[in-house]
């Protein structure tokens, strides 16, 4: 009875046709939706493992990111901005947060960029580039993304990523404070207006309460457009940016409690105490990130919700029939509306998410049977004539496809009356769905 309601509980939430519920049921849904999918990442650990991950090659890499953001900023007179950051960042810490992040300002001073000499010059960007690598591949298992930047790229978009930064949150804190303490606007808003003083005092209050928040929104939907090696879309970007940051500044405050009242870890750890917490914090400030960017896929992949890690392995049989499904509806948008189908719309078609079909596109196009278009939205079309294209030859190139991804078991021993079965069935198979061309299928006008 218990088991009977859990299952029609899940079929609930991710039954399909949740579009078609009234809004307010479809809101909280696709929030609650959005929630679990998370959750079930967190459970089963991929997060976590990422974040920890790229704890130790923050550790590593820190001061060389330091040194060079503050060569930028040292450059325009602005490197005394760098501390404020740092305190802002290592706040929940306390006390010990300020003593880290002058030790570090005083560290990161102490190294002279202009005296490393080219192979010191080297290593310093190289550990940097090593930093941003483990990051984007983080970001990249989070979006299914196989292919990471090449050198070239990482290099050029890495060290612009490094050089405009530190630009930017000069500008951010600069803009911040002129804001904060603009008469201009006290005195518009006053006379403008006509509003009293203590209004105004209370705007302003409340304004710059939320700054804070907007800034940390802000960078966390660059970095989730930035990061990954594949197309985000802005919209999904800039919900889990604002969601992450507001996580972010909430953790934040909670983990604040937390070092407040961890007398213990002082006892216990004595000097190495601010350096575990400082690690803690900098793991929980790596989860949340990862998060917002599990979020941010989520958002604009709604189909993969329901989907777990573990789920994505699908049959031969199933992989056959899924890449059917796709040429079909393929060929009979093309035939029909003269235009491709992009990958969202072709996940709702077929009711099957796209982190499923996408490794199935992916072998269609690249044995020439679809062809993805360049562009904005890129879309999927027929990458030959379907007229002269049979269903066995789009079946053989799949084939061929996968057993080149798996080329290290090609010469595996078999019996020769094992070879003869599968040869027969291979000759009845090609007889019945040689005949059948892929705008036949799609038309469905399948032949008697």
């Amino acid at each position: 009875m218990i088991r009977r309601s859990i299952d029609s509980l899940g079929e609930w939430i991710w039954g399909a046709g949740v579009q078609e519920r009234p809004l307010f049921i479809r809101a909280p849904l696709l929030a609650l939706r959005l929630v679990l999918a998370v959750g079930r990442d967190l459970k089963e650990g991929y997060l976590g493992l990422r974040a920890t991950s790229l704890v130790y090659t923050t550790l590593l890499s820190f001061a060389p990111v330091l040194a060079i953001s503050f060569s930028v900023l040292k450059g325009i007179g602005a490197h005394n901005r760098i501390e404020p950051f740092l305190q802002d960042f290592l706040e929940p810490l306390g006390e010990q947060g300020q003593d880290i992040a002058a030790r570090i300002v005083t560290f990161v001073d102490n190294i002279q960029v202009g005296v490393l000499g080219a192979v010191g010059m080297a290593l310093l960007i190289y550990s940097v580039i090593a930093l941003m690598h483990k990051i984007e591949t983080a970001f990249n298992d989070i979006w299914h993304v196989s292919e990471t930047r090449s050198f070239a790229q990482r290099v050029r978009d890495y060290l612009g990523v490094l050089f405009i930064g530190p630009l930017l949150l000069f500008l951010s804190v600069a803009m911040t404070t002129t804001m904060q303490h603009a008469a201009t606007t006290r005195i518009w808003l006053q006379d403008g207006l006509r509003l009293p003083p203590e209004i105004i005092d209370m705007l302003f209050g409340g304004l710059f309460q939320i700054v804070p928040y907007a800034l940390f929104g802000v960078a966390f939907t660059a970095l989730y457009m930035f990061m990954p090696n594949t197309r985000v879309r802005f919209v999904p970007a800039v919900t889990a940016g604002f969601i992450t940051g507001v996580l972010w500044k909430v953790l934040g405050q909670m983990f604040g409690v937390f070092v407040a009242g961890s007398a213990s870890y002082a006892a216990i750890y004595s000097a190495f105490a601010a350096l575990i917490l400082f690690m803690i914090w900098i793991y929980v400030g790596w989860l949340v990130v990862l998060v917002g960017a599990a979020m941010c896929y989520y958002i604009q992949y709604p189909s993969n919700q329901p989907l777990s890690r573990r789920d994505m392995r699908v049959s031969p049989h199933l992989r056959e029939k899924v890449a059917l499904q796709i040429c079909a509806v393929i060929g009979e948008t093309f035939y029909a509306e003269q235009k491709g189908i992009g990958l969202a719309r072709l996940a709702a078609r077929l009711r099957v998410p796209s982190a499923v079909i996408e490794d199935i596109l992916s072998s269609l196009v690249e044995s020439g049977i679809l062809a993805l278009t360049v562009g904005r939205r890129p879309e999927y079309l027929p990458g030959r004539p379907f007229d002269e294209t049979s269903v066995q030859q789009m079946m053989e190139a799949l084939r061929a496809r996968d057993a080149f991804s798996a080329r290290s078991l090609r010469h595996i021993r078999a019996m020769q009356s094992v070879d003869d079965v599968l040869k027969r069935g291979e000759a009845l198979r090609a007889a019945a769905l040689g005949k059948i061309t892929l705008k036949q299928l799609a038309q469905g006008n399948i032949p008697a």
